[in-house]
């Protein structure tokens, strides 16, 4: 099954990204620092796929489960 999330990695942001989520090894929430000078930050979800890489995405790990299918209890 594929999922369609949004990219939110620097050279790519807010582009869709289609993921097999059958592949998928873990997610994760973290903050990211992206301007250390101004401590910009934001909260992104990585998802991580070997051998492939890992993707910084927007959605939440429940809305990522929820698009899988994975009930949330």
């Amino acid at each position: 099954m594929f999922v369609q999330l949004t990219n939110m990695s620097v050279h790519h942001r807010h582009q869709p990204v289609v993921l097999n989520s059958s592949l998928i090894v873990s997610m994760m929430t973290a903050t990211v620092v992206r301007d250390e000078a101004t401590g910009s930050s934001e909260v992104v979800t990585h998802v991580f796929i070997p051998p492939h890489g890992t993707w910084e995405v927007k959605e939440s790990v429940e809305e990522i489960l929820e698009q899988i299918g994975f009930a949330h209890s």
